[in-house]
């Protein structure tokens, strides 16, 4: 399935979303946070930000590189949460998981 249905109704049909449409916002909003740099698309055979819909549960992983120095434990836990909460103010979706993680160091 590539899509999440937000609302089933008989009389106005299906309302769903793409999930390029949450891959795209997980992106832009690893973009905006400091220390966290993505891995380029040439260096890697996958896009950086993947994410699966399963039994209508979103969950969104993502790939970045930290900056040196930064403490990895709060940068991992801000981009986690604000990949959380912008999903769900843009999209009235809840993902069910987002997992980050670190490939590597920025220096």
């Amino acid at each position: 399935m590539d899509y999440v249905v937000l609302k089933e109704d008989q009389s106005s049909g299906v309302i769903a979303i793409n999930k390029s449409v949450f891959q795209v916002i997980a992106e832009i909003t690893m973009q905006e946070i400091e220390h966290i740099v993505i891995p380029s698309g040439k260096t890697l055979q996958k896009k950086p930000v993947s994410v699966k819909i399963e039994d209508n549960q979103l969950k969104v992983e993502a790939d970045v590189r930290v900056t040196y120095g930064a403490n990895v434990n709060d940068v991992c836990g801000l981009a986690q949460s604000r990949i959380y909460d912008n999903i769900t103010f843009m999209t009235g979706y809840k993902p069910s998981e987002v997992r980050i993680n670190v490939t590597g160091f920025d220096i």
